[in-house]
């Protein structure tokens, strides 16, 4: 045989090899329409989501406080001398987080007379959307959620 016979018979041999190891898998088909809906969005990527609660804060009894009054809602402060019964209304906005674990609100209620002169402790309230959730006395603590 002459040297181009046998080279075209080497280089259609490795051809034939190379083909065969190197096939290339099926192209992919294009996935069928379908009418599932779409997969939920991630809680975290959709807004924040605030709620509003109205908190009523109060100290009862009759006459004045003896000591301040302390309170921390939304705010915080102290009412000196004040004449009972006492109360202080607030809008509270919770983010989500606070939803959750919540966020404290508190209110001392001080000291105030009573009726045999004596100083006693004073009575509070916290009322949340029209709701009590907490009667105490001196101080009233509640989790807001």
């Amino acid at each position: 045989m002459t040297r181009t016979t046998i080279y075209g018979f080497f280089g259609l041999a490795l051809t034939v090899a190379l083909t065969g190891c190197g096939a290339a898998e099926p192209a992919a088909q294009p996935a069928p329409a379908s009418s599932a809906p779409p997969k939920a969005v991630e809680a975290s990527t959709l807004p924040a989501r605030e709620v509003t609660r109205t908190v009523k804060l109060e100290v009862l009894g009759k006459g004045r406080s003896m000591q301040p009054i302390a309170y921390y809602a939304d705010e915080q402060g102290t009412e000196n001398n004040a004449k009972l019964p006492w109360s202080k209304t607030v809008k509270v906005a919770l983010t989500e987080a606070e939803q959750k674990v919540g966020r404290s609100l508190s209110i001392v209620a001080g000291s105030s007379q009573a009726a045999d002169g004596r100083l006693a402790a004073g009575k509070c309230r916290i009322t949340v959307d029209g709701e009590v959730v907490v009667n105490g006395e001196g101080l009233c603590q509640y989790k807001l959620k």
